[in-house]
C-alpha cells in the first residue's frame, strides 16, 4: 500500500481501504523524451553545464522510442458511518 492509501489505513473516518494500480505504458521518440527532461525538477537543480551532460549522456544510450511506465495507482474507500 503506497501513500495515501497508508494515510486512509490510519485515519479513524475510513475503512476497506483498496489500492489498484492501472497500469499505461507509453512510447516515444528519444528526441521527444530528452526534450521532457528540462520539465523534470531533478534536471533544473544541476548547474547549467552538468545538465547539459546528462542529457547528452542520456541522448547517446537511448535508443529511437523509449518507453516509459507511466501507471496510475489509484485508493478506495468507504467512510465509516457515525
Amino acid at each position: 500500500m503506497q501513500w495515501p492509501g497508508t494515510k486512509l489505513q490510519q485515519s479513524p473516518f475510513f475503512l476497506d481501504i483498496q489500492q489498484a494500480v492501472i497500469k499505461r505504458r507509453l512510447t516515444t521518440s528519444a528526441p521527444d523524451y530528452v526534450g521532457y527532461l528540462p520539465t523534470v525538477s531533478a534536471y533544473l537543480q544541476l548547474p547549467q553545464p552538468k545538465r547539459q551532460q546528462a542529457y547528452g549522456a542520456i541522448t547517446r544510450v537511448l535508443s529511437e522510442t523509449v518507453e516509459i511506465a507511466a501507471d496510475i495507482i489509484v485508493h478506495l474507500a468507504r467512510r465509516r458511518s457515525g
